[in-house]
């Protein structure tokens, strides 16, 4: 995930990439996450019961 952001971030510097494209990335890194995030959450919550 963090590189895919590091690449995007030199795309950016370079301009080979548009704005519209490096939005879509971060988003779907972000969507990503979240998920991880999530699951890690409730197999905390899941464990202690």
């Amino acid at each position: 995930m963090i590189r895919n952001i590091k690449k995007i971030q030199q795309e950016i510097k370079k301009k080979k990439a548009t704005k519209a494209t490096n939005g879509m990335q971060l988003i779907v890194n972000g969507l990503s996450l979240l998920k991880r995030g999530f699951g890690l959450v409730t197999s905390e919550i899941f464990k202690k019961n």
